[in-house]
């Protein structure tokens, strides 16, 4: 038994709405498309990636497990904490590699090229569970959402369908964009100001891990 065709697709329109907002997932995204040897594959596993950290606290919420989350302020502190550390970690190392100029001629023979392409896949998939997984923000999120759908003896079914349509709306969506940012004019124009935009991309989400701190500050000592 699943979800009325007019209930999911109000649902999966929400969903779209949550993926297409901007973040720092936006600029990661960017980043692994136009600095890696992957090209578009890193962005496409990014995106992959991205949706697993999405569908984690999807599927808390449409099994009824975010209350842990949301009610033991301590864990739910923990993970935004943990987050806004990966966001400065993140933003401070594209800031620095700008200032260093890294994006000079490759060299070295196709084994090492193969061997950075592996290890920009997977960074590149890292990154995309991470910055999803580290936002517990999501949570709350999906609790506002799902909330519209559940009932308390809901069929099993229909909670796995609305955390997969999290999932595979947010996945398609960054995987989009990887395709859209890999198109060759586009890479053209990233590369040829990759240090000036790692340099402000960098600045920016670690200004945007600042801010996010200035509120979870406030919250603490309100």
């Amino acid at each position: 038994m699943f979800l009325p065709l007019h209930d999911w697709l109000i649902l999966t329109l929400t969903c779209l709405a949550g993926a297409v907002s901007p973040g720092p997932s936006v600029v990661l995204l960017i980043r692994h498309v136009s600095a890696s040897g992957a090209g578009v594959g890193a962005g496409i596993v990014f995106g992959f990636c991205h949706g697993f950290g999405v569908l984690f606290y999807a599927g808390l919420v449409a099994f009824g497990l975010a209350s842990v989350l949301l009610v033991v302020p301590g864990l739910f502190l923990g993970v935004q904490l943990a987050g806004l550390g990966f966001l400065l970690w993140i933003g401070w190392g594209m800031f620095w590699q700008g200032l260093r100029d890294p994006f000079l001629a490759e060299s070295g023979g196709g084994g090492s090229r193969r061997l950075g392409r592996r290890l920009s896949l997977w960074r590149a998939g890292l990154d995309g569970f991470l910055v999803a997984m580290l936002n517990p923000k999501v949570a709350v999120f999906f609790t506002a959402i799902f909330s519209q759908f559940l009932t308390p003896h809901q069929p099993l079914t229909m909670r796995m369908q609305m955390a997969a349509t999290a999932w595979l709306v947010d996945s398609f969506w960054y995987i989009f964009l990887a395709v859209l940012f890999g198109m060759p004019f586009m890479l053209r124009g990233f590369r040829a100001f990759a240090p000036r935009l790692n340099v402000v991309m960098g600045a920016g989400l670690m200004l945007l891990a600042l801010i996010i701190g200035g509120g979870v500050l406030r919250g603490i000592y309100a």
